[in-house]
């Protein structure tokens, strides 16, 4: 039922947030597809911000794309880029104790008892599972989130910040600009770290084959993606009562062979979780819709 309400009012509700237009105009104009996302963040009762990247295109579209979100999880996945960039890091036994242990760190609570894992297995699980306290071993190793930032910058992100560490940065207080990223800023940073030549062609084939192993997103955006589009991603969920945000980062690949980058956050829905989901995945399905009528 909230799917069907969503895509009708999609199709009938042009709502008045700022959207880009492509950088390249495609035959198909953009208009329909923006119709489409307002309508879909109208009955959200959130805030959606969307931004297409395209390997050959760069930024092709874009709803609320210059505004801030709060990143939650997504940081992970350039977390596991600038690991494995980093010279030895992947070889090395990161320790950890009982007192290192979040609520939620599937992977640190199967290695309770051995007490450590690789920087390679922390960056894997902090991808695919999304696990804390791999994450948090890995900034600690790493040098911060202001090293993680820096690296941002260096990496050529001029937007993205991360100020804390997990759980607090999940925390997306209005208007805290701490740990946030843009929808245009994430998308770009995610195609350059795997179509340019930040990583060796040996990293970025472990890195993309991470978020296609990773399935803590099957609902969202891949959810609104048609079957034999190659398809992997990173999600991320956080805020307090009356302040959720869920939000997911795909990467995909169409049967002609175009490349994409696909960033989502849907900040202070008013529906349930799986009803936030499935706004996500009606985007992408509407995105996905366009790039097959476009030729973008």
């Amino acid at each position: 039922m909230m799917k069907a309400f969503l895509g009708a009012i999609a199709l009938a509700t042009a709502g008045c947030a700022a959207h880009s237009a492509p950088s390249h105009p495609p035959e198909v104009s953009t208009e329909q597809l923006a119709a489409q996302i307002d309508g879909l963040e109208a009955a959200s009762g959130g805030r959606l911000g969307l931004a297409l990247f395209s390997q050959d295109e760069g930024l092709l579209f874009a709803h609320r794309g210059a505004e801030r979100f709060a990143m939650c999880s997504t940081f992970k996945l350039a977390l596991a880029a600038m690991t494995l960039e980093t010279s030895g890091v992947r070889e090395e036994r990161l320790d950890f104790g009982e007192d290192d242990i979040l609520s939620y760190a599937p992977y640190a609570k199967e290695r309770a008892q051995i007490g450590w894992m690789s920087g390679l297995e922390a960056a894997h699980h902090a991808v695919t599972l999304s696990d804390n306290t791999a994450a948090n071993l890995l900034l600690a190793r790493l040098g911060g989130p202001e090293a993680f930032t820096a690296w941002l910058r260096d990496a050529g992100d001029r937007v993205t910040r991360l100020d804390r560490n997990e759980p607090a940065l999940n925390e997306n207080a209005p208007g805290d600009p701490r740990d946030t990223t843009t929808p245009e800023a994430k998308a770009e940073l995610v195609g350059n770290l795997l179509w340019g030549d930040r990583l060796s062609a040996t990293d970025r084939s472990i890195l993309h084959g991470w978020l296609v192993e990773t399935s803590t997103g099957m609902a969202r955006l891949r959810g609104g993606l048609p079957d034999g589009w190659n398809a992997g991603d990173k999600t991320g969920t956080c805020g307090g009562e009356g302040q959720p945000e869920f939000n997911d980062i795909a990467v995909f690949e169409t049967p002609a062979g175009s490349h994409y980058v696909l960033a989502a956050f849907l900040d202070r829905p008013t529906g349930t979780s799986a009803e936030a989901d499935a706004v996500l995945a009606d985007a992408a399905r509407a995105v996905a819709e366009w790039i097959r009528k476009s030729g973008a």
